[in-house]
């Protein structure tokens, strides 16, 4: 397959009525149309503590986060799209590339990406909603609510460990992710049990609660346990308790592909990577979503709109320490749930990154100054963290 011949970027800012012009980002003299405007979010009533607005008219934080993306495109370092709300003001609504090489469709602003692991900051939350009803304890061991659905028998390994340590990644259970047969079976439907009976007798990598360590694994555990105590399947929970209450429309969970049009996965420009079934990533990295949701899901959390101001603070938390090099080899001091605990020139700022097999992104956000950064990208190799850090540097310093 023929790698991109243009970049094409658009660079929106959401404001009561319309985006900004979307502009190639290819080297001049290409001559190709301007893709069509992306559809424009819809309005929100003035009470909404997530509504946004326009800033004001030649904003130079805008203008420089423009710039600096307009740029990464036409170097092509960056194709997928990207949004900053800082303090209800877009600042950024950025797209750039083709969402599907072969049939040459531009990325839109509202284009739909897997996220990956960026999954888990949804489903820790959907288990700190069901800790709230009374429906689970975090420090409530983990075996009682997987079996006999789940594993037959409880593995004596597990008998110690609890729904805290799953969530924060101390729990030692090994990461499937790192087995061999993960990434061939990636492409092929699968259940929860089928999954979980892969990594329920092997040994732990420590002693649970001693150490810090990954595990894709424990957040599919987590999934189960939300599905055990609700009695509904996890992509129901996920639109009861979340989706549908925050208005975010394009953001769901899959047994399968995403909706149509969603954007095809790359690991480098030019090189398709294989497909993926949802139900493989399950909760630990089946959540799919655009750029416009995943910030108004940001924003839900310093407008306490997701959860009681308790609940957001369990979640941005520092629940485990991080390694010396950091969590996830990123910039880190500790694990919350489903965020990386970090600082950036002072200010609070939590993250997280989803990397899976063509897809990558990075979602952020400082609490203190409630700005939301959104980076995703259907080229596995696009340095999205990076990208994410320095949007926010500008939202931040204003350029």
């Amino acid at each position: 397959m023929k790698s991109v011949q243009a970049v094409r970027s658009s660079v929106a800012v959401v404001g009561a009525l319309a985006a900004i012009a979307a502009c190639s980002g290819a080297p001049s003299g290409g001559g190709r149309a301007d893709p069509p405007p992306a559809r424009p979010v819809p309005s929100l009533a003035p009470t909404d503590p997530l509504a946004t607005s326009a800033p004001p008219a030649g904003d130079k934080t805008a203008a420089a986060m423009q710039s600096y993306l307009r740029g990464l495109a036409a170097k092509k370092k960056f194709t997928g799209s990207a949004l900053v709300i800082r303090h209800g003001q877009v600042l950024a609504r950025f797209a750039a590339g083709e969402a599907d090489e072969a049939k040459h469709i531009p990325v839109r602003p509202d284009t739909i990406f897997r996220l990956a692991s960026v999954s888990k900051q949804f489903t820790a939350m959907l288990v700190l909603k069901q800790r709230d009803r009374g429906q689970l304890r975090l420090d409530d061991k983990i075996c009682p609510y997987l079996v006999p659905k789940y594993v037959k028998a409880c593995p004596k390994a597990w008998k110690s460990i609890t729904i805290r340590q799953i969530l924060s990644h101390t729990s030692g259970i090994p990461d499937i992710s790192e087995m061999p047969d993960f990434f061939p079976k990636l492409s092929k439907p699968t259940t929860t049990q089928e999954i979980i009976s892969r990594f329920s007798s092997k040994p732990l990598d420590f002693k649970p609660g001693t150490n810090w360590k990954y595990s894709n694994s424990g957040y599919i555990l987590a999934g189960a346990i939300i599905e055990k105590v609700t009695n509904k399947p996890y992509g129901t929970v996920l639109h009861d308790d979340i989706t549908g209450p925050l208005g975010l429309t394009h953001t769901g969970y899959s047994n399968g592909s995403p909706p149509a049009g969603y954007a095809k996965g790359y690991l480098k420009l030019g090189s398709p990577a294989g497909s993926i079934n949802g139900s493989q990533a399950n909760a630990a990295g089946g959540v799919y979503s655009n750029v416009d949701d995943l910030g108004r899901w940001d924003r839900s959390f310093g407008s306490n709109k997701v959860a009681p101001a308790a609940t957001v603070k369990d979640a941005f938390g520092s629940q485990a320490r991080c390694p010396s090099g950091g969590c996830l080899d990123s910039p880190s001091s500790a694990y919350g749930f489903g965020w990386l605990v970090d600082t950036l020139r002072g200010h609070r700022y939590r993250y997280h990154p989803g990397l899976l097999q063509g897809y990558h992104a990075s979602n952020g956000y400082l609490p203190d100054d409630d700005i939301a950064v959104v980076v995703l990208s259907n080229v596995q190799d696009t340095d999205v963290n990076g990208i994410n850090r320095h949007l926010a540097t500008l939202a931040l310093t204003g350029g």
